[in-house]
């Protein structure tokens, strides 16, 4: 944001609203963050100062009440079964709020009260107040479950039909009647190294081209300015931000179908789609490497089949958001095209990303330095261990210079790619240091995420060294994620049973050992 603009909003002797109604509508509303992070934020980097019974009365003046109404959900509940009636399916965007009928059921079972809507007699004559936008949702299919059953994502043994769209089957082993999505090879024969036919179809150098094009014009669109590009959020990385939100339930749903946790993966799976819009609508650079971080993680977790309804609904969302031609759309259309080599793609198009970024914004910006996360994770799943680390560490040598946790997940990062390589000597100095750092944290949150990390860490550099005392490290690292499931939606408790499993497995084993990829 100019200066100028900075220097109109904190002039509020008679309190300019208008001003500052939009930056408090994306964070109260789009960010659901709570009224007394705003006041703060508003009053630090704005200069705006009120009171907070003011903000109440311009939250009713504007309608930006976040909590639903009962006669409001009632009003919804009325109208979805209107429109079921007659075959269509209902989403509700209320007060710039986004109301899935996941979100909608979910708020009559949790409330324990019956739906106005359904009872016999009730009138559908009621018109949509000016503040509830209904719409036909994107027609994408998602993994649906009966409670006991488990979403069959697997390849199909049946005829193709020659499309590369799920298609919905009857397939339940306990009813007939369960659909669920199961992802059907397209007709035509992918290539195999060392045939004759390498250059030819299904086109990867085209989906590659089409990737790097649609790349740059979502950052030319997201760029708009170095001062005007967000670097509060990436940093702070606070759970009531969407982004994280929505990185976090994701790769949720990876670690919950990699361990056949189906009911909480689809829990998860419809958490998800809720954000979908608000990040897309956010237009924040970070969401192209969030994207691909999510791809990664599915891919690391052996759970493609499951990637592809979640990418076409957010390329679905991204045309219904914007338009079939918004580079989010075709960045979605060029990995679904390439889910055979997405590890080689989503490499490609983070090397641009980090090109892209360090060239608009500088090496040392947050934006910058979360691309090369993202590199960093998309080249261990590789298995590019030394390439990893020379990857991320210009990005390291940064972030060792700040005084938050992120410089400690940096330093776990480094300590991954050394075990990795074998260097273990190295990774051992550097545990000892990283430790030392933990201990000095005073923010809970962070503090047990980074302990979780510093007993994950030294778990794995015992098992690598063939330390018995690994078992015993890797299960207190265990039971201390059992004690702190809101770490990552409770899917890192998820990685600590599959690490300390490993472990275990190794214990009775001389064959080579294989490094465990953490996920960050």
């Amino acid at each position: 944001m100019s200066n100028s603009r900075a220097k109109s909003i904190s002039s509020n002797e008679s309190h300019d609203w208008d001003s500052i109604k939009d930056i408090f509508a994306t964070l109260y509303v789009t960010e659901d963050r709570p009224l007394r992070e705003v006041r703060a934020i508003l009053a630090e980097k704005y200069g705006f100062n009120a009171t907070e019974r003011m903000y109440k009365r311009r939250i009713n003046h504007w309608q930006l009440d976040k909590n639903n109404k009962e006669e409001e959900m009632q009003f919804l509940a009325q109208k979805s079964a209107e429109r079921a009636a007659i075959g269509k399916r209902s989403a509700f965007r209320v007060r710039n709020r986004e109301i899935t009928q996941a979100a909608l059921d979910h708020y009559f079972k949790r409330k324990k009260i019956s739906k106005v809507g359904s009872r016999k007699g009730s009138s559908g004559d009621a018109s949509t107040p000016p503040h509830i936008v209904c719409y036909t949702p994107p027609d994408t299919p998602t993994p649906e479950t009966s409670e006991g059953s488990s979403p069959d994502f697997a390849p199909s043994d049946t005829p193709s039909t020659g499309s590369d769209e799920p298609i919905l089957i009857d397939s339940s082993p306990t009813s007939s009647a369960l659909q669920v999505a199961r992802y059907r090879p397209p007709q035509e024969k992918y290539w195999l190294p060392g045939s004759p036919n390498q250059l030819e179809s299904p086109g990867h150098f085209k989906s590659m081209e089409i990737l790097l094009s649609a790349t740059q014009d979502f950052f030319q669109s997201t760029l708009i300015a170095k001062d005007g590009v967000d670097a509060y959020h990436v940093t702070q990385q606070a759970m009531s931000w969407n982004m994280r939100k929505f990185y976090v339930l994701a790769n949720s749903v990876a670690s919950y179908m990699s361990e056949g946790s189906w009911q909480e993966a689809q829990t998860a799976y419809g958490q998800t789609l809720e954000h979908v819009g608000p990040v897309l609508r956010d237009r924040n650079p970070i969401l192209f490497v969030c994207l691909l971080q999510i791809c990664c993680k599915f891919l690391k977790d052996g759970q493609l089949p499951a990637l592809r309804p979640l990418l076409q609904l957010v390329r679905a969302m991204a045309a219904h958001v914007h338009s079939v031609s918004h580079s989010m759309h075709i960045i979605c259309g060029a990995l679904l095209e390439s889910m055979d080599m997405l590890a080689d793609i989503m490499t490609m198009g983070l090397f641009q990303a980090v090109d892209i970024l360090k060239f608009r914004l500088g090496m040392e910006h947050p934006q910058t330095c979360a691309a090369g996360r993202g590199l960093h994770a998309t080249l261990m799943v590789s298995h590019d261990y030394a390439g990893a680390l020379k990857a991320f560490q210009p990005v390291a040598d940064i972030e060792a210079r700040l005084a938050n946790a992120m410089r400690l997940e940096s330093r776990f990062r480094i300590i991954g790619s050394l075990m990795a390589m074998g260097n273990l000597h190295q990774a051992r100095i550097l545990i000892e240091e990283a430790q030392v750092m933990v201990d000095t944290l005073e923010n809970p949150e962070q503090k047990a995420q980074l302990t979780l990390g510093a007993l994950s860490t030294r778990g794995e550099w015992l098992r690598l060294s063939r330390d018995p005392r690994a078992i015993a490290v890797l299960s207190e690292a265990y039971e201390f994620a059992k004690a702190h499931t809101w770490l990552h939606n409770g899917s890192w408790s998820l990685n600590a049973r599959r690490a300390l499993r490993m472990a275990k497995n190794s214990a009775l084993s001389d064959a080579p050992l294989v490094p465990f990829i953490y996920w960050f």
